[in-house]
């Protein structure tokens, strides 16, 4: 099995059809009737669903072992809709034939008009520094009372405290979820599989998502990128504690943007962190061309 270290990767080619499986969603981008308001030609397919796509062929020359140690920045540039066809090319990044690089593999997706919608980065992570987690671990015990679950707040530019730690949550992620979020990528891998299935990378990025619906209402909202670490894969059937709390709130061409800080620990290890990013408002009819 070839890993992250090896300089012989082959660029690959992988052509999946986009399905939006998000039409239950709260995130109403989802549907055809709101995404239109916005200028677009129909419901969104969700980033995660891409990203997702977007790591079936690192998994199949990899192996399970790139859903650990592995960081990784994904970036959704343009939407895909129901029933585009997305293609995944990877290719070994010029700067990791030098001695001493990181290895990156880039990864882009594409629509059958040749139309880039998504690029990720990933490679092999070095140390790992558990200190930022750690304290919000720590913070986000202190500050639970501040929070009411039953008053989950719309989001808004007023109700974003940065550097709260919202209350740890408490995940189990479940065979029937898990194999859910396999059907719909349609993806063959054996390690999402069995008595030792691992979650999907599609399933993990979603839970990102439900950490940030978890803290706010999102009537409409864009999921725009993820920098993570991948630090050891995530079991089915794995306790596993989530911190999370807002770092940055900006606007940008109309668009109001928040990112959070993720945190995922089993027992005392961490074993996956990001910063999530999301448009939660949209600057009518901007986005779509």
């Amino acid at each position: 099995m070839k890993t992250h270290e090896t300089f012989d990767f082959m660029a690959t080619d992988f052509t999946i059809t986009a399905l939006n499986d998000a039409t239950d969603s709260e995130n109403r981008m989802h549907s055809d009737e709101v995404a239109a308001r916005y200028g677009f030609a129909g419901a969104l397919v969700s980033g995660v669903n891409v990203f997702g796509y977007m790591t079936q062929p690192l998994v199949a020359e990899f192996g399970a072992e790139w859903l650990s140690n592995t960081g990784f920045d994904v970036r959704f540039l343009l939407p895909a809709y129901e029933q585009d066809a997305v293609s995944v090319t990877s290719t070994q990044a010029e700067e990791s034939m030098q001695a001493n690089s990181r290895h990156r593999i880039d990864t882009c997706a594409s629509n059958q008009h040749d139309i880039t919608l998504a690029k990720l980065a990933s490679w092999p992570l070095g140390p790992i520094d558990s200190s930022r987690a750690q304290a919000m671990r720590v913070q986000a015990k202190q500050e639970a009372a501040i929070y009411e679950e039953a008053a989950r707040p719309e989001l808004s530019w007023d109700v974003i405290h940065l550097e709260r730690a919202a209350p740890t949550w408490h995940w189990t992620p479940s065979k029937e979820d898990n194999d859910r979020h396999v059907e719909a990528q349609r993806d063959p891998a054996a390690c999402y599989r069995g008595t030792d299935a691992l979650i999907h990378p599609y399933f993990l990025l979603d839970t990102c998502n439900r950490a940030l619906m978890r803290l706010y209402v999102l009537p409409a909202w864009i999921h725009v990128g993820t920098e993570g670490s991948m630090i050891r894969a995530i079991k089915v059937g794995e306790a596993i504690t989530v911190d999370c709390r807002p770092i940055e709130r900006w606007e940008r061409k109309g668009h109001q943007f928040i990112r959070l800080y993720i945190a995922m620990f089993s027992q005392d290890d961490l074993v996956f962190e990001a910063e999530h990013t999301a448009i939660f408002s949209i600057a009518a009819k901007q986005l779509a061309s």
